[in-house]
């Protein structure tokens, strides 16, 4: 699972998510904020054959370009609309993740109808500098008592994932380790053989 490469090593965002979907990478979210409708359009017009394939497509908190585009859901942090709202908005055949910081956000997101949560930080991360990293210790707890699944973020390396699944992640989420790779396929084909290791544990 891939949460949309910030990252692309100077290339073109759509090439990359398209190599990621070949590797296995099964949703990404686009969190391109400032795209206007016909850039929306375009992106999902080249990624609907991965679509076809089976990658999901999220817009970051985008409801109205969700539904317009038919993407696959919506992801929502503290500071979006309500997961109640995304809901009863995109209906209950769409995906609606949330970006949680501490458990009981994570739980009332599961509460109102989300998807599955995000997470984060596990580890010290670029992508959000001065954040102090939570650890695999408050993974585990934030998990205990989910009832959606929950990815791991910030810092996430296919190295890693062994001990994220141990501490109660479902899966993982992963920016530069993904889209900033030399070869986002084979990177992502690597997370694919770790995360398959443990699912056969």
């Amino acid at each position: 699972m891939s949460d949309g490469p910030r990252s692309t090593g100077g290339r073109p965002l759509l090439d990359v998510v398209e190599a990621l979907a070949r590797g296995g990478v099964e949703l990404v979210v686009l969190r391109e904020a400032a795209w206007t409708g016909r850039e929306w359009s375009e992106a999902a017009r080249q990624l609907a054959p991965a679509r076809a394939r089976g990658l999901r497509l999220v817009a970051s908190r985008r409801l109205d370009v969700a539904r317009a585009l038919d993407l696959d859901g919506v992801h929502l942090g503290a500071e979006a609309v309500p997961v109640r709202e995304a809901r009863a908005f995109l209906g209950s055949g769409k995906l609606v993740g949330y970006s949680a910081h501490e458990a009981a956000e994570a739980e009332r997101a599961a509460a109102e109808g989300a998807s599955y949560v995000m997470l984060s930080p596990i580890y010290e991360t670029d992508s959000k500098p001065g954040a102090a990293p939570r650890g695999c210790a408050w993974l585990r707890e934030a998990t205990r008592a989910l009832r959606v699944p929950a990815f791991a973020l910030g810092g996430v390396t296919a190295e890693r994932v062994a001990e994220l699944c141990a501490a109660g992640a479902s899966g993982v989420a992963a920016a530069a380790a993904l889209g900033a790779a030399p070869d986002p396929e084979a990177a992502a084909r690597e997370f694919g053989r770790a995360l398959a290791d443990e699912g056969a544990r």
